[in-house]
């Protein structure tokens, strides 16, 4: 597995486990992956809206759902995240994603 710039990640090293079973509701961060529920290897996203589609609905799959790990503090944080929405994007694998990488600067375990 590789961190989000392409780094091995160290060995050992779990998703967070989707037992949390929080909704995807606005302003979660939530772990992105493919339909094995153990493929996340270091993106995210941040809901902009409700999105219970993204909740468990079954015991294998996408049907798992996606686990929430976080929430953006506050609705500066959100607006953020929603001006973000506004970068160029392009299309590269069949996945729309940004031309240029976005950076945190700061992140803070609450």
């Amino acid at each position: 597995l590789r961190d989000a710039v392409g780094n091995q990640r160290p060995t050992g090293l779990t998703n967070p486990p989707l037992e949390f079973n929080l909704p995807n509701k606005r302003g979660t961060v939530t772990m992105a992956r493919w339909e094995d529920p153990n493929s996340g290897e270091g993106e995210f996203f941040i809901n902009l809206g409700d999105s219970p589609h993204l909740d468990k609905s079954g015991n294998s799959g996408w049907a798992l759902g996606f686990t929430v790990f976080g929430e953006v503090a506050d609705e500066q944080g959100l607006q953020v995240a929603e001006r973000m929405t506004g970068l160029p994007t392009t299309v590269q694998g069949g996945l729309k994603m940004l031309i240029e990488p976005v950076v945190m600067e700061s992140v803070t375990m609450m």
